[in-house]
């Protein structure tokens, strides 16, 4: 046994991250376990072989491999999840945009949840992810992605947002501001993105809490007082007979942040496999989303220069309400630089072959005095995503899928998309309707329907999947109370993207944030937190000291 904690919180992201904070900021003794690595700025890929070797984490049979994002194919629907110590916000595209109230009233939802109630912690952790939106004040500008999105929005008679992200766009405090390189998804390399390792994680580790790297969970056990977790050392490799090196750390309360698919393969092996949570609700797994996530449709312009890699990749947006409760909301994306490069070589474009075979006359004239000259802009041509504006679609889809263990213990997602099929075809629709009246063609998702022959794949992608742990009124609805605390199980909690009972139809991390600020505060205080609370945390420590941490500390407890 390695040592008895207070509090273990499995999983970095930003439901692991918020509640390690701030129990670490009450007084608790905290471990928080994360199965990938810690990234520095600088170990981000950013050659096209780094992006190949040390971007994707692989999870097949040759090991986890050294990426920091997790790539799951099932049959209707991929999914994408974060993996190192800050979870998915290594990756994420920085938008923390809060839902429209009225998605609180819709099926699901604990009817004492709503926007209301969670406004507070919606502010918090705002505040603490410097979540703003892009202003044309900003040093660099406006990007030209963000200009044709919301001339496309205007065209069709609407009125653009401007999406919160937790971006530093100027210089400020010695640091340097955005640089519109477009890489949000491969990690920022000048730390301008205020991802959870610059922010909730170091502060929990400043007031006294243990970041075990490298350490992935893999079963949960009751205690007479608590729970033991058994992990996998994945730094230390396996022994000599091949065993894997684990490690077991006991609690009196633990937290599941692992991230949704991570989050419900535990408890569905802790539940069938290991049988060490047998009374965990029959809701266990149910009612899954990918949030109505539509990714690689776009607009292509003729002429009309829109640069997808340059600026944070999500800048602005547009919603679209249908009664009673569909909500759709539309974003600009940007691709990072390789991917646009790669793309821009594949893709082909008309006029290349012809382009290359008459400069390569033209060079030959000039070396040889035939006086043709040779122009060598017109071979770097600008290439197909430079005129193509991406679109990120979501949506309130039917939450139908299933989440369940196969038989050989692996995790398997059944979503049927039958009755999330009106909501994409309005979703298309408004694409369709922006792509049109901007004068621009309409290229519909690949992964939706293929792009040669027409087929109806209808497969997505999602990077925010939801649900599978629901908050609840009952064991009969979901696998947890509308704090988190597991139903049978007292002292064992849901803090992530897993407890989100149905689609949000918006970029869901400021939802899972606020959602995680409120188990913490519920967790410490016994209630919830108030607008202008006395209690409530400070989201910022002015000095490492001893002397000042322990100030602070006794502030936060009230001793």
């Amino acid at each position: 046994m390695d040592k008895d904690y207070d509090v273990l919180v499995i999983g970095s992201g930003f439901g692991g991250a918020i509640t390690a904070c701030r129990l670490a900021q009450a007084g608790r003794s905290v471990c928080l376990l994360e199965k990938g690595r810690r990234w520095d700025r600088l170990d981000f890929p950013r050659a096209p072989g780094q992006v190949a070797e040390r971007t994707i984490r692989s999870t097949g049979p040759h090991g986890p491999g050294d990426g920091f994002i997790e790539y799951h194919s099932f049959r209707t629907m991929d999914v994408v999840q974060g993996c190192g110590v800050g979870g998915g916000s290594l990756h994420y595209f920085n938008v923390h945009l809060r839902p429209p109230p009225f998605i609180f009233d819709r099926p699901g939802w604990p009817r004492r949840l709503d926007a209301q109630r969670l406004r507070p912690y919606f502010a918090l952790a705002a505040d603490m992810l410097g979540a703003k939106a892009l202003t044309a004040g900003s040093p660099r500008g406006l990007p030209d992605r963000t200009r044709v999105f919301e001339d496309a929005v205007v065209s069709i008679g609407r009125q653009p947002d401007r999406v919160p992200i937790c971006v530093r766009t100027g210089d400020r405090d010695g640091l340097p501001g955005c640089e519109y390189c477009g890489n949000c998804l491969l990690g920022c390399h000048v730390h301008a993105k205020n991802t959870l390792d610059l922010n909730y994680i170091p502060m929990a580790e400043q007031m006294g809490a243990e970041v075990k790297a490298e350490h992935q969970a893999v079963n949960i056990t009751p205690l007479s007082q608590g729970y033991r977790v058994t992990c996998v050392d994945l730094a230390a490799g396996a022994a000599a007979d091949g065993a894997p090196a684990l490690r077991h750390l006991v609690a009196r309360r633990v937290i599941l942040a692992a991230g949704t698919l991570g989050t419900n393969a535990l408890l569905l092996r802790c539940k069938h496999q290991y049988r060490t949570l047998p009374r965990l609700s029959p809701r266990l797994g149910q009612g899954f989303s990918g949030n109505g996530d539509f990714i690689f449709a776009g607009s292509r312009y003729q002429s009309r220069v829109v640069d997808p890699g340059r600026g944070p990749s999500i800048t602005a947006g547009v919603g679209f309400r249908r009664e009673p409760d569909q909500f759709i909301y539309i974003e600009d994306l940007g691709y990072p630089d390789p991917f646009i490069w790669y793309f821009n070589g594949a893709i082909p474009t008309r006029g290349r072959a012809s382009r290359l075979l008459r400069q390569a006359r033209r060079y030959l004239s000039d070396a040889f005095g035939g006086g043709l000259t040779f122009e060598l802009d017109e071979l770097l041509e600008a290439g197909y995503l430079t005129h193509f504006l991406p679109y990120l679609g979501m949506g309130t889809d039917a939450a139908n899928g299933r989440l369940l263990l196969n038989r050989r213990g692996g995790l398997e997602l059944r979503w049927p998309v039958r009755k999330s099929q009106p909501m994409f075809r309005d979703m298309i629709g408004h694409m369709q309707a922006l792509s049109r009246a901007s004068g621009g063609r309409f290229v519909n998702s690949f992964l939706w329907r293929s792009p040669l022959l027409g087929l109806p794949l209808r497969k997505t992608l999602t990077a925010h999947p939801l649900g599978g742990c629901a908050l609840s009124e009952s064991p009969l609805t979901g696998v947890t109370n509308e704090f988190g605390e597991v139903w049978g199980y007292p002292g064992l909690y849901v803090a992530d993207g897993a407890l989100v009972p149905a689609a949000l139809g918006v970029n869901p991390s400021a939802t899972i944030s606020a959602l995680a600020e409120r188990v913490a505060f519920h967790l410490i205080h016994r209630r919830d937190l108030r607008e202008g609370d006395t209690r409530t945390p400070a989201n910022r420590v002015a000095t490492a000291s001893a002397d000042q941490a322990e100030v602070h500390l006794a502030a936060m407890t009230g001793n």
